[in-house]
């Protein structure tokens, strides 16, 4: 079981106490946030935040997967031989790990909405620059700037969604948000297939180029700014107010939210007037008025409860869960499009080979060509089997927010272990080329949605006060074991294909015995 003051706050047999009142009668103290959350209904505000906590999902998601089309459209202009690709494909996630901890800090302490935007910002300007690399330094230091300020909302949507939903239905609309993440790659392939469809040059001068592959650049980040806009006009999260000691700030955007979701122009029928301060958010403010001796310090203290039992057994599991996670959403997924090139580059005379057999023997994910003519024409495979990708993801999510309520969030972690895991290993004996795409699909897709799942789990179980930080962290980790996977995999699957897939996979069937150790919510 969690401890005391997480079980006080994120159960849901704790949300329904609002029962044991008469009606228009008032708690002693005041209400807890849990239970001025519930009395302002669930409605618009949660569904407008859902869609935005998604598309700043989805910013994350096309620095990262766009990354996997461009890449084949700027080597000749880049010179950029295979290994090269592998490295500047995972810098974005680079990037994230060596800033999440910062931005998981300023969010906890600073504030989840003022991050987000400002953050989101920052994103769309380094992404949009991109476009101007002219060689793999340029283009690496560039890409990882990109991935150093895309790490706040990709973590930190979690907590501010989270703490806008009551806990009985916060995995499903977080679930729900996730949905965004399968539009950015549907995104991502439709655009690139646009724009790479041109072969128009702006010469700029003798030294540089303009070409449709750098307006991708620009197009991917866009909605990512579009994002920071609308996060100019949203509220702050109000349970971050109240470990601040803002309670009076809090309680006027619950009242907002109460209005929203009703419909209604007066406040008259909320109930709440004053809030309780739960456990955690005293904690919380303890810590907020003890706190000093500058920024190291502040950051120091604001970690020491992560690291102290229950909850650091509780990260650790969270951590393994997300190497295992992001090394195959990520760094498979990088390799995604050009393993099925090889694939499907077999020739039609040839009995059908098994997909290690292919990539064994053409032998060119991570190899430098020595051929004179540089090809950097990306074939139609890349984008269809990219929007394939993306489409299968979109309808497991949609599935999944429709299940979640229903069914306990430690199966469903179970569960699309499994299925990544068993679908891994199947790989080693198949040789229809589509079965193959929807198997390496199935593997991607359902890995990827155990990250959804694990920042689910960390936002139930840490408290107010260190929420974005432990999110922030576990997918530090993560997205470390996703660029080690970028750059190392291709090379990896040429030594030795077979015990790289059951690896990959043996990883998964440890994540998913882990899952039980979780407390329950």
């Amino acid at each position: 079981m969690a401890p005391s003051a997480v079980s006080m706050v994120f159960t849901v047999e704790n949300a329904k106490t609002i029962g044991a009142l008469e009606k228009g009668q008032k708690p002693p103290g005041g209400h807890s946030f849990d239970e001025a959350l519930e009395l302002a209904g669930f409605g618009r505000v949660q569904i407008v935040l859902s869609i935005l906590a998604g598309l700043g999902m989805m910013a994350s998601i096309n620095e990262a997967m766009g990354m996997s089309i461009i890449l084949p459209a700027s080597q000749c202009d880049l010179d950029l031989d295979a290994g090269e690709k592998g490295i500047v494909g995972g810098a974005v996630f680079l990037g994230t790990m060596c800033s999440s901890y910062f931005w998981g800090y300023l969010a906890d302490t600073r504030g989840r909405q003022l991050i987000l935007k400002y953050a989101l910002f920052a994103t769309s300007f380094f992404g949009a620059i991109s476009c101007l690399a002219t060689g793999f330094t340029s283009l690496l230091v560039l890409r990882f700037l990109t991935g150093v300020c895309v790490a706040a909302p990709a973590s930190t949507v979690y907590a501010y969604l989270g703490e806008f939903t009551t806990p009985s239905r916060r995995s499903q609309m977080l679930s729900f948000a996730s949905i965004w993440g399968g539009v950015g790659i549907v995104y991502v392939s439709l655009v690139g297939w646009w724009i790479l469809s041109y072969d128009w040059v702006l010469t700029i001068s003798d030294s540089f180029e303009f070409k449709p592959w750098r307006l991708l650049f620009i197009i991917n980040t866009m909605p990512g700014f579009l994002n920071g806009i609308a996060f100019c006009f949203c509220p702050e999260s109000p349970k971050f107010l109240v470990s601040q000691g803002r309670n009076e700030e809090a309680l006027e955007i619950l009242k907002k939210v109460y209005k929203l979701n009703k419909g209604t122009d007066s406040t008259d029928g909320y109930e709440v007037t004053s809030l309780r301060l739960d456990p955690e958010d005293a904690i919380a403010r303890e810590q907020s008025e003890n706190g000093s001796g500058g920024l190291l310090k502040s950051m120091v203290q604001q970690t020491l409860p992560i690291v102290k039992l229950p909850y650091l057994v509780y990260f650790i599991i969270c951590c393994v869960h997300n190497i295992g996670a992001f090394a195959i959403y990520g760094g498979l997924g990088l390799w995604f499009p050009e393993i099925m090139n090889q694939v499907f580059s077999q020739d039609a005379t040839q009995v059908e080979r098994k997909v290690c057999a292919i990539l064994q023997r053409n032998e060119t994910l991570p190899v430098t060509s020595d051929v004179v003519l540089c090809d950097d024409e990306v074939k139609i495979e890349t984008f269809l089997y990219t929007l394939l990708l993306g489409i299968i993801g979109c309808i497991y999510a949609l599935i999944t927010s429709a299940v979640l309520g229903r069914i306990d969030q430690k199966v469903m972690m179970v569960f699309n272990c499994i299925v990544a895991g068993v679908s891994g290993i199947a790989l080693q004996f198949i040789t229809n080329a589509y079965a193959v795409a929807i198997l390496f699909c199935l593997e991607i897709v359902f890995a990827g949605y155990c990250v959804l799942l694990v920042n689910a789990n960390v936002v139930a179980i840490f408290p107010t006060n260190v929420r974005a930080m432990a999110v922030a962290l576990t997918n530090m980790i993560g997205r470390l074991s996703c660029f080690v996977a970028s750059a190392v995999i291709g090379l990896l699957i040429l030594q030795n294909c077979p015990v790289t897939f059951y690896m990959l996979s043996g990883l998964l069937f440890l994540c998913a015995g882990l899952t039980f150790l979780l407390p329950k919510k």
